[in-house]
């Protein structure tokens, strides 16, 4: 059996967050992750990422999450990209995606047993 989805795997570190700062900041942390996991699917899902940028979402730093799209917006621009090439988008940034989660030491990817 593979894994469910694994945004458990935040479970302490969620609890932890709400016992030092409160629900109301963790839902306002929530609300900017959802932000986030709406752009990445509605700007970047080519069919076959829905899943990825649901755990990137979940596990990767707020912060990791907005530089990596803001880094994928520039490289896009700079290389003069196809802004409707979703395909080439997409590699773009799970690249980005992927250097942050490494930084983090976190995993992005579902484990099937």
């Amino acid at each position: 059996m593979g894994d469910s989805f694994i945004s458990h795997k935040k479970a302490l570190i969620n609890l932890r967050y709400i016992k030092k700062n409160g629900m109301k900041a963790f839902v306002e942390q929530q609300k900017k992750r959802m932000t986030v996991l709406k752009e990445l699917l509605n700007r970047y899902n080519e069919g076959r990422s829905k899943s990825y940028y649901c755990i990137a979402a979940a596990l990767l730093s707020i912060s990791s999450l907005k530089e990596a799209l803001k880094k994928t917006r520039q490289r896009i621009k700079d290389k003069k990209i196809n802004p409707n090439d979703i395909k080439v988008k997409s590699v773009i940034l799970k690249d980005h995606l992927d250097d942050a989660a490494k930084k983090e030491g976190v995993d992005l990817k579902l484990r099937k047993k």
